[in-house]
């Protein structure tokens, strides 16, 4: 996924007029010319199939799918059957040299015979074809490389691979293999990023942060003290950057590190790394004139491109690197030339990390010219370009190569940096990928020196402002998600801390207000209705343009009252401007037929999202032109009553817009009972809902209720990944989201392996727990005192279950409990068919994926689920048979956004016709729509195949992102009971079509031919293969509503049309399926078209 993309050469050779610029063509065609005489028969079949990969995007693509998926299961027989998929899927091509392809065929056929032999052997190769990218950490293979290489004159600067870090745990693992290497004699220097010994970056607590960082990096500082060792910082992700820096700085400002030096790297594809080299070359001058050491900057031009793009898509943020390689290319040789200025080198030695023979002879000249030879350092990697690296090594006098290492039993968890570096070293412009074919005079060769010519006249033009200040650029009309807060940003850490939290009371009500107020909303809507959809899309734009104003005031109360993580409760505002401007767009009134408000419809949302959810349904019903009254959860009053402020002050008029608090049970009560309601949007337990429809059968109810959500995790996961997703999902504001990962279902490989049960536990463990006011807090208190479900999950062991962690409840507040993950969770147990809102987590096994996915689907929920696979077969297979309304593949199973993931279930998870929030058919369940005339059948018939075939019987996926597949598809339903009062010859007809066009079974009773008794008596055996009853024209009697919620059955009350886009809604369910599209940020695949 790149948008770092090559830049076409230009059409003629710039002008060189530039001595510097003359002197380093000529260098960089005699380095390579001197490369070309020593390169070996073997380097020349090796440039060869780099050349291969470049020019092949199949061969390229099976390498790096093969590298990256035939070390996760330890089973030769599942290994070979993926293989074998990956090779059907992607084709062998001309891409790979004869004998090459001839092995891959041959071992393709082999291994349905002989799978533990031949995957030993494919094993074997590519770990063989990676050794000289990756070295061995084991011994003796490490010392005697040590020693060829000091033999050679080459330095080595080490990087330590290893186990993902998830955890504090792997932290201190990986901090206590690089304190061991320091205590070799044969090492002095080794480079570690700050992310690989503190596992717990937190972007909203940056001192926090900050000080553990600094105080691990003390401990590899006093290590390299004695010996005067070297210790680089790397640099990966973007957000790293300015943490990195100052611990970098703040610690070796301490007395006890005045006379070590060391260093960090800085990338040039960040536009922000020229002002933070000029920075630290001040602070660092200043050191040395208070007789401080001299520091390093390692200079790249960046390989971390992919992610960040990924990274910046998700969040609609600006990519913090360049636009493009040439922006890159330039920002690179504007430090070089500002870091080769003597009276800079005087502080700081510069690497120069680049395999560009144009950068290194630039390198060369500009330090030769300056006289400051022993302050550069021509720096290379490891394992690649081994000609043009001795070449520059005789040039320059010396050479540093970045050497990664790793034991053998974690060479599967280094893919990620061989990936990484196998894209990188073939993706087009890459001076690399040209390397096989370039000679001096060849058009790749005057490619590349008219690349650097360019870059190196535009090197004072480049853009120096840090992207990610700038919002992205408008995506046009159409709606785009609202960018979460980027904690990069000082600005977004001001405005939160200047941000002034609202302590004003909400007022309640009794009975008599709550008849009042309904009063008042029931005159209220023919006005409302009559300012026409045009009119109330204009003032939700404004209510999303007033809360997007006040995101910090709004932030701060969710803190306060909602006891929300930062990161938690900003994604919640985002979705509340999200819901606000999306429904704008997508809430017209329907073409075609004629459309009325319900009346007056009632909000009563949860306190775990006391801010997005309400603010949705009460927009959604706003926009259809209904009066809406909202009646926050007591837990959080405040904050509703902030949002009704909020939409107030944007302009939706007060006599529509109402706010609740009922002063005790009978008002909250008479709310929902009151004839004036004529609709209730419900978000919480579906025990609450099931008691609205016992107060008042008829009441149009459209209910989002709980949820037991499992994470599927094959044996061909990215099982590092999925610890990941796992931990995020399950307890992500502690445990209570109705989407949160309760389980975890894991094929009995993984479940079996102790690493994955180690890192699980450690990830866990390791997350922060504390009040909602320390923002470095990331398991915050439950909102309520555990009720009997939850106190019993986080308490209680069943039969062969056992703690992996077990939680603990803070002695200082009773709320704050750590998260748990139970072990041993049996198949049809209790904490396997019953939601626990919290943070406890349970691990089944399962044999299979077949069995995994019945045991997703046993219980009575099916709000969301996720699988964590890499083989897309699996994958197929898992999405045709789960029963959920949002699917979720490789990534957590929560954080629902508008648009991409339009967020409501099946089954008990969702009371009413089930158009989901968020999406394209939400605003109509707040309105009647019929026809303005009576067509045809005939006419109803081609609508409806029309709209099936174009709309309901295809996958789509409005988001257009690259790193994401997001499909909206729609499912047919189980079945439709319809019920008439008497026979209706067009609506009957209708329905059969309907029914016939989806696929979807029909049943028609006659009130004439069948008493509601007996009708009532038949329900629970017609809701076995039945999921929605549907009336035309109002409730049937209570009798018959009462049979039907009891039977699980869903009631529609709509009048038949003959407008398939309209029609087809209620025959249908809708479904969401959200799809990481990108490995390690390229592009490898999926389904993104799946219908």
């Amino acid at each position: 996924m790149h948008s770092d993309l090559a830049d076409p050469p230009a059409s003629t050779t710039p002008a060189c007029d530039d001595p510097v610029a003359k002197e380093a063509v000529a260098l960089a065609e005699a380095l390579l010319r001197d490369s070309l005489q020593i390169t070996t028969s073997a380097e020349t079949e090796q440039m060869a199939r780099v050349g291969q990969l470049v020019e092949s995007p199949q061969a390229k693509s099976l390498s790096m799918l093969m590298t990256d998926r035939l070390f996760r299961s330890s089973r030769a027989k599942r290994t070979a059957k993926g293989w074998r998929a990956i090779l059907k899927q992607v084709g062998i091509g001309e891409g790979f040299g004869f004998w090459d392809r001839i092995q891959l065929r041959v071992g393709a056929a082999a291994s349905k015979y002989l799978p533990s032999v031949v995957m030993d052997l494919v094993r074997k190769r590519l770990r063989d074809e990676a050794q000289d990218v990756i070295l061995s950490a084991e011994e003796p293979t490490l010392t005697d490389h040590l020693t060829s290489r000091r033999r050679d004159g080459i330095g080595l600067n080490l990087n330590q691979l290893g186990e993902a870090v998830l955890g504090e745990e792997e932290a201190e693992k990986r901090l206590a293999a690089l304190l061991a290497l320091l205590s070799r004699p044969d090492v002095d220097y080794v480079s570690v990023k700050v992310s690989a010994i503190f596992s717990q970056i937190n972007l909203v607590a940056p001192e926090t942060t900050l000080e553990a960082i600094k105080e691990r990096l003390r401990l590899l500082y006093r290590a390299a003290l004695p010996e005067r060792k070297f210790v680089n910082l790397d640099m990966e992700e973007y957000r790293d950057l300015a943490l990195t820096v100052a611990a970098f700085r703040e610690v070796l400002s301490e007395p006890e590190f005045q006379h070590l030096s060391a260093g960090l790297v800085l990338q040039a594809y960040l536009p922000d790394s020229i002002t933070v080299q000029q920075e630290l070359t001040a602070w660092a001058q200043d050191r040395v004139a208070s007789g401080g050491e001299r520091i390093k900057v390692r200079i790249v031009k960046g390989a971390n491109l992919a992610m960040e793009t990924v990274e910046a898509e998700l969040h609609d943020w600006n990519p913090a690197p360049h636009r493009c390689k040439h922006d890159t290319d330039a920002g690179f040789r504007q430090m070089l030339e500002f870091a080769c200025k003597p009276e800079n080198t005087k502080a700081v030695r510069i690497g120069v990390a680049s395999h560009n023979l144009f950068d290194i002879a630039l390198a060369l000249v500009l330090r030769s010219r300056n006289g400051v030879e022993e302050a550069i350092e021509i720096e290379m990697l490891e394992g690649m370009a081994a000609p043009q690296s001795r070449a520059v090594k005789e040039k320059a006098g010396g050479l540093l190569v970045y050497a990664p290492i790793v034991n053998d039993a974690d060479f599967g968890s280094a893919l990620a940096y061989l990936i990484r570096r196998l894209d990188e070293n073939t993706s087009p412009g890459n001076f690399l990928a040209s390397l096989f074919s370039l000679k001096p005079g060849s058009k790749e060769w005057d490619e590349q020196r008219e690349r650097f010519l360019s870059a190196w006249e535009d090197r004072h033009d480049v853009d120096a402002s840090p992207r990610r200040l700038a919002l992205p650029e408008s995506k046009g009309k159409r709606f785009h998600n609202e960018p979460d807060s980027d904690w990069t940003q000082v600005r977004h850490h001001e405005a939160l801390a200047n941000a002034e939290v609202s302590s004003v009371a909400p007022p309640a009500a009794d009975a008599v207000v709550v008849d009042q107020i309904l009063a008042a909303a029931k005159a209220s809507q023919d006005d409302w209705k009559a300012a026409g959809a045009a009119k109330r899309a204009e003032i939700l734009r404004a209510c999303g343009d007033q809360i997007a104003a006040t995101r910090f005031e709004c932030l701060s109360l969710l803190r306060e009252e909602g006891k929300k993580a930062i990161f938690e409760a900003d994604t919640e505002i985002s979705e509340a401007i999200d819901f606000c401007r999306y429904y704008a767009e997508t809430g017209m009134d329907p073409q075609g037929v004629h459309s009325a408000p319900l009346g007056t419809v009632v909000v009563t949302p949860p306190w775990n999202f006391p801010f997005a959810i309400p603010c949705g349904g009460v927009v959604g019903a706003l926009m259809a032109g209904n009066a809406v009254i909202l009646k926050p959860a007591s837990k959080s009053a405040r904050i509703g009553w902030w949002l009704v402020q909020q939409l107030w002050e944007a302009g939706v008029p007060r006599d529509v817009l109402h706010f609740v608090l009922p002063s005790d049970r009978s008002a909250g009560r008479a709310l929902i009972d009151d004839d004036r309601t004529n609709a209730v949007i419900l978000t919480g337990a579906y025990e609450t809902a099931r008691m609205f429809q016992s107060w008042r059968p008829s009441l149009r109810l459209f209910a989002e209720t709980s949820g037991k959500n499992a994470l599927v995790i094959s044996a061909l996961a990215d099982t590092e990944l999925a610890v990941k997703d796992l931990v995020k999902s399950a307890f992500g504001h502690s445990g209570q989201k109705c989407s949160a990962a309760s389980l975890g279902i894991l094929e009995a490989e993984v479940y079996d392996d102790p690493i994955f049960r180690r890192q699980l536990r450690d990830a866990a463990a390791s997350l922060r727990v504390g009040p909602a006011s320390d923002p470095a807090s990331i398991v915050t208190p439950v909102i309520l005192e555990p009720d009997e479900k939850l106190r019993r999950a986080l308490t209680q062991l069943d039969e062969g279950e056992e703690w992996l962690l077990k939680p603990e409840v803070s002695g200082a507040d009773p709320l704050l409990w750590s998260p748990g993950i139970k072990l041993g969770v049996k198949r049809g147990s209790w904490f396997h068919m019953n939601e626990c809102f919290g943070p406890v987590l349970g691990l089944m096994r399962a044999v299979d994926l077949d069995e995994a996915v019945a045991m997703q689907n046993e219980v009575d929920y099916g709000l969301t689920a996720g699988i964590h696979s890499l083989d897309e077969t699996e994958i197929a297979r898992w999405k045709a048979k789960v029963q959920a309304g949002n699917l979720y593949i490789n990534r957590g199973i929560t954080g629902a956004i508008v648009q991409r993931q339009p967020f409501g279930g099946w089954k008990k998870s969702s009371i009413g016709p089930g158009a989901k929030a968020g999406g394209p058919n939400y605003v109509n369940l707040f309105r009647t729509c019929s026809d303005l005339e009576d067509l045809s059948v005939d006419h109803a018939r081609q609508n409806y195949q029309e709209a099936w075939n174009s709309h309901f019987n295809t996958g789509h996926d409005p988001t257009a992102l690259r790193c994401e597949s997001n499909i909206f598809r729609y499912r047919p339903s189980h079945g439709v009971i319809l019920r008439l009062t008497e026979k209706n010859e067009r609506s009957e007809n209708l329905a059969r079509l309907a029914g016939e066009v989806t696929g979807t079974a029909l049943t028609i009773s006659r009130a004439s031919e069948e008493s509601d008794e007996d009708f009532a008596a038949r329900l629970p055996q017609l809701a076995k293969t039945n999921e929605f009853i549907r009336t035309l024209d109002g409730p049937p009697a209570d009798v018959v509503l009462e049979a039907s919620y009891e039977a699980g059955l869903n009631w529609i009350d709509a009048p038949m049309s003959a407008s398939g886009r309209l029609e087809l809604t209620r025959w249908t369910r809708e479904q969401s399926v959200t799809e990481t599209m990108h490995r390690y940020g390229n592009v490898l695949g999926g389904s993104r078209t799946s219908g």
